[in-house]
C-alpha cells in the first residue's frame, strides 16, 4: 500500500512507507508538545503516537490552570488504513513547514477545553544521541529524538474563557521520537504497572524493581540561548549526563555539548516535587552557567498515557476502532496528586542565568528509595 510519503525522496529501505523495517510491538513513533504564558497560569500539553505494530494511533490534550486544575482529553483509533493522517477525533497535527512550523489543534468536547496554535521554531531543533538499552540481552529502549524550542500563537479555550496566544509571551517546546521503548500495558513486575492498565501477557519472568531513580530530563529556553539535557543520578552516586546549549535562527554559533550538572534539589516537605533547583552547567567549551529553577505550573501526563497509564488508558493499548475520554482533576488535592503523579509530570519552569530569564518544561522522575533525599 502506497501512502504520500511514498511521493517523497526519502525512502531508506526497498520497501514502502505501509510498514517499519521490524515486526517488534514495542515501534513506536511520538510527538510531544507544550505550550504556555510566561506567567504560569495556563500550560497546554499535547502528544501523539503511532504504533505501526499494534495498528493504534492514540494521543491526547490537556490544559493545567493555574495548577489547580487539570483538563485531559484522551482519544484513540484504528491505524488502518489512514496510516499517514495525524489525526484523532478532535486531536490533530500539520506539519506547515519541516522542523519550523507545526499546527496542532484541539477541536471541541465534552471535556470542555480547546485549542489551535501554530508552532514557530525559535531555535534549529537538536538532535539528541540515540539511546539504546539492553535488558537480558534484549533491546528494550533503542530511539532517537529531536527536540525544539518556539514561540506560539493562535487561541485556547478553557473554563468559559477564551485567550489569544500571541507568541511574545506564550513560548513553547516539542520532541519527536522513534524506536523502540517499552509501551502498552506494562510487563508483570514494572514498576510503572497499575493495575487499571490491563492485563500484562502472561508466561513472561517477572520484570525486575530498581530500588530508586532519580532522573530528570528538561529544556530552558531563554531569549538569545538554550539548553536541553538529561541527567541521572544513581543509588552508587555516578552520574550521567547528556545534552546540548543551543542558539537562536541566525546565530552561527553550532550547539555545545553539556558535559557536567551539579544540581542542589529543594523538596516540598512530604512530597517528591521539587520546590526550588540550583543548577551549575559545564559546557565543553569549559563555560559554567549557574540556573536557579522555581516551577510555576505542572501537567500530569500520566493522564495522557504516560508510565502505566490512566483509567486503563496507556499509550499503543488498544481501544477499539475509536475511543474518547477525558476528565477535569482537582490538583490542588494532594490525594489526586499521588493517583497522577509520578509519570510524566511535565512541570512549566521560570530559569533565572545572571540577567538572564527563560521557561520551559522540567520532567522529573524520582522514583523508589532514594536515602540520599530521604525518601524510602
Amino acid at each position: 500500500m502506497l501512502t504520500k510519503f511514498d511521493e517523497f525522496f526519502c525512502h531508506q529501505i526497498v520497501s514502502t512507507f505501509e510498514h517499519v523495517d521490524t515486526s517488534d510491538r514495542q515501534w513506536n513513533e511520538r510527538f510531544w508538545f507544550a505550550a504556555h504564558d510566561n506567567s504560569g497560569e495556563i500550560l497546554i500539553d499535547a502528544g501523539i503516537g503511532k504504533y505501526a505494530n499494534r495498528n493504534v494511533m492514540d494521543g491526547y490534550g490537556g490544559i493545567a490552570v493555574d495548577g489547580k486544575r487539570q483538563y485531559t482529553v484522551r482519544v484513540s483509533r484504528e491505524l488502518w488504513p489512514d496510516l499517514d493522517d495525524l489525526k484523532i477525533g478532535p486531536l490533530s497535527y500539520e506539519i506547515m513547514e519541516p522542523l519550523k512550523k507545526i499546527h496542532i489543534c484541539l477541536e471541541e468536547n465534552e471535556v470542555g477545553i480547546s485549542f489551535d496554535l501554530e508552532f514557530e521554531g525559535s531555535m534549529s531543533p537538536v538532535e539528541e544521541e540515540p539511546t539504546l538499552r539492553y535488558f537480558r540481552g534484549v533491546a528494550i529502549n533503542h530511539t532517537c529524538r529531536y527536540f525544539q524550542f518556539g514561540h506560539v500563537s493562535g487561541k485556547v479555550s478553557v473554563e468559559g474563557k477564551d485567550y489569544q496566544i500571541k507568541k511574545e509571551t506564550w513560548w513553547a517546546q516539542r520532541d519527536h521520537s522513534w524506536g523502540l521503548r517499552l509501551i502498552g500495558v506494562p510487563p508483570p513486575g514494572a514498576w510503572w504497572y497499575r493495575p487499571e492498565s490491563g492485563v500484562p501477557e502472561s508466561g513472561l519472568q517477572p520484570f525486575p524493581r530498581p530500588k530508586g531513580i532519580f532522573s530528570h530530563y528538561l529544556g530552558m529556553q531563554f531569549k538569545d540561548w538554550g539548553a536541553v539535557l538529561n541527567f541521572t543520578e544513581r543509588p552508587d552516586g555516578t552520574n550521567s549526563v547528556h545534552g546540548k546549549v543551543c542558539y537562536p535562527y541566525g546565530d552561527t554559533r553550532r550547539p555545545v555539548p553539556i558535559t557536567d550538572v551539579q544540581h542542589q534539589f529543594e523538596f516540598h516537605p512530604g512530597t517528591r516535587t521539587f520546590r526550588s533547583v540550583e543548577l551549575v552547567i559545564t559546557t565543553k567549551d569549559g563555560v559554567k552557567r549557574e540556573v536557579s529553577v522555581k516551577p510555576l505550573n505542572v501537567y500530569y501526563a500520566r493522564t495522557g498515557g504516560y508510565l502505566g497509564g490512566y483509567k486503563g488508558w496507556a499509550h499503543g493499548k488498544w481501544m477499539g476502532p475509536y475511543a474518547i475520554d477525558g476528565e477535569m482533576l482537582d490538583i490542588s488535592d494532594q490525594k489526586v496528586v499521588e493517583e497522577v503523579s509520578g509519570g510524566a509530570d511535565d512541570t512549566m519552569c521560570e530559569y533565572r542565568c545572571g540577567d538572564d530569564i527563560g521557561y520551559s518544561v522540567w520532567e522529573p522522575l524520582v522514583i523508589g528509595e532514594l536515602p540520599k533525599y530521604g525518601f524510602e
